[in-house]
């Protein structure tokens, strides 16, 4: 794991997180220099992410594990929020939930509008709200055909997440 730091060294800390397969350029370029100017900027690269590293993924709570341990050396164990999006925001739940550290604030971000174009996020949120909406509405699809493929992949994710909970139980050192 390499963390990419920008910013003044005392200032309040901001952890940037990125997403699956994201290079965290690609995710924050843009908005790291915003936020070096009042804060300092911690912009994580995972393991097996970086092109200047030849290392594999290990697991999230390794890799939780690891940023844990860098903040806690370089940051005294305190920063002022952590911001990621997809993978990044589970890494921001592990860090809230675990409490090895402090944040401020936590920021779970989206995988598909957040980082998107302007264009790209207007398209996708016209074609994806007239089939959202009916379920955060009435609890269900419009269409016949979509709630039977959502009453199905329901009961599917139901049994992953069973079958998930039971292989993390056995393994969980708490």
């Amino acid at each position: 794991m390499k963390v990419y730091s920008f910013g003044a060294e005392h200032a309040l800390v901001i952890l940037l997180l990125p997403g699956t397969c994201c290079h965290w350029k690609g995710n924050f370029g843009r908005v790291i220099p915003l936020l070096a100017d009042s804060y300092r900027v911690l912009c994580i690269s995972y393991d097996g992410f970086d092109e200047t590293e030849h290392t594999e993924f290990p697991t999230i709570l390794e890799e939780t594990e690891k940023i844990e341990t860098y903040i806690q050396e370089h940051s005294g164990g305190h920063i002022r929020a952590a911001y990621g999006c997809s993978l990044g925001g589970s890494f921001v739940g592990l860090l809230a939930a675990r409490g090895n550290i402090h944040m401020d604030y936590g920021i779970l971000g989206s995988s598909d509008l957040d980082q998107a174009s302007p264009i790209a996020a207007k398209l996708q949120t016209n074609l994806l709200l007239p089939l959202i909406y009916p379920v955060i509405r009435g609890g269900r699809f419009k269409s016949r055909l979509l709630q039977n493929a959502s009453r199905s992949e329901s009961r599917k994710w139901a049994v992953m997440c069973k079958r998930s909970w039971r292989c993390s139980a056995a393994h969980d050192p708490m």
